[in-house]
């Protein structure tokens, strides 16, 4: 697949994966990413189910600071079913072959559509150090019952893929694609979809980005005692690291909880919920609010029936010990 501008050293490489149901998304994180940058910047887009007008409303973003290019989905492994949102979201497993006909390209900064650029920080990720490591990427708070699905160790840390960065040269290099593949073979569920897949070939072994780079959504919803309760991580982020990544965001991820919407969906309580509307306004796009539908409306009038730290408390077992023994049963009954 060929291409007409010459892509700079220095510039910006940003990848996005969705299909139609993230177009609103993607078009607010597209938007708040052109304004937070002042570097070249090289947008691609892999976009299941796009039609004329979606190509025409987010082409026109372009300018001579923006190239925005449309890339075909790379061919996956018919075993990748997953368990929970769109196929995708395993496109982010074929980055280095997605690229194959940009050979200048080494680095590629991957975001997904629910995400919010609220700082020209973002820009600082493409300057670390990677020679050593094939991703750069946040921390996520899980258990150690929830770690050993994916034949991690307790201290071996976990890292959310709604952002990160890729290596590209690191990861053929070291022929991730082939371990990959073999990974995949031995598996007939696939826990957290990608995310899973990605931390068992990595192992720990990335790059740990400051979490201001992946502001979830728990972080807003939890003080620091109560998220430690809740989750159990084995290995986090310092209290102050949290705290400074909510009050100054670099990019903030709207991940789904059963404790609040999303702020595109009713009823959402986001503090950034305003803020992304705007943006959404800004961009001229359609705004149809989602329910909250599934079984988090009831968890979440359980979680308030008691008081918040029995609440905490006893949810925190659920999400870190009970879940993931279910799933580990799922996994035994269903073969590796």
């Amino acid at each position: 697949m060929g291409h007409t501008r010459k892509l700079g050293v220095k510039s910006l490489n940003v990848l996005y994966t969705l299909d139609n149901g993230f177009k609103v998304q993607l078009m607010v994180s597209l938007n708040s990413l052109i304004k937070k940058t002042k570097t070249e910047l090289n947008i691609f887009i892999i976009f299941d189910g796009m039609n004329g007008d979606d190509y025409k409303n987010l082409k026109k973003r372009e300018n001579n600071r923006v190239k925005i290019t449309f890339l075909d989905a790379p061919k996956i492994s018919n075993k990748l079913i997953p368990d929970r949102g769109a196929k995708s979201q395993f496109y982010r497993l074929y980055i280095p072959e997605i690229f194959s006909d940009y050979p200048e390209i080494e680095r590629v900064l991957y975001i997904d559509s629910d995400s919010l650029i609220e700082s020209s920080e973002i820009e600082n990720i493409f300057e670390l150090d990677m020679n050593s490591f094939a991703i750069a990427a946040a921390i996520d708070p899980w258990s150690a019952f929830y770690k050993s699905l994916f034949n991690l160790e307790k201290s071996t840390n976990m890292f959310n893929d709604g952002v990160f960065l890729i290596n590209i040269k690191y990861w053929k290099d070291n022929k991730c694609s082939d371990k990959l593949e073999k990974l995949i073979e031995t598996r007939n569920h696939f826990i957290q979809a990608d995310q899973g897949l990605l931390n068992e070939l990595i192992h720990g072994a990335f790059r740990i980005l400051d979490p201001k780079y992946n502001v979830i959504s728990s972080y807003f919803e939890m003080n620091y005692k109560e998220l430690l309760c809740y989750r159990k991580p084995v290995k986090f982020y310092s209290k102050n690291q949290i705290q400074n990544a909510v009050k100054n965001p670099c990019i903030v991820h709207f991940t789904s909880t059963f404790l609040d919407n999303r702020p595109w969906q009713n009823g959402s309580e986001h503090p950034l919920k305003k803020i992304w509307i705007e943006e959404a306004k800004l961009c001229g796009v359609e705004i149809k609010k989602e329910k909250f539908g599934g079984k988090k409306p009831v968890l979440k009038k359980i979680f308030h029936v008691f008081p918040r730290n029995v609440s905490v408390f006893l949810f925190g077992l659920l999400q870190a010990y009970i879940r993931p023994i279910f799933l580990k049963i799922k996994l035994s009954l269903g073969g590796e």
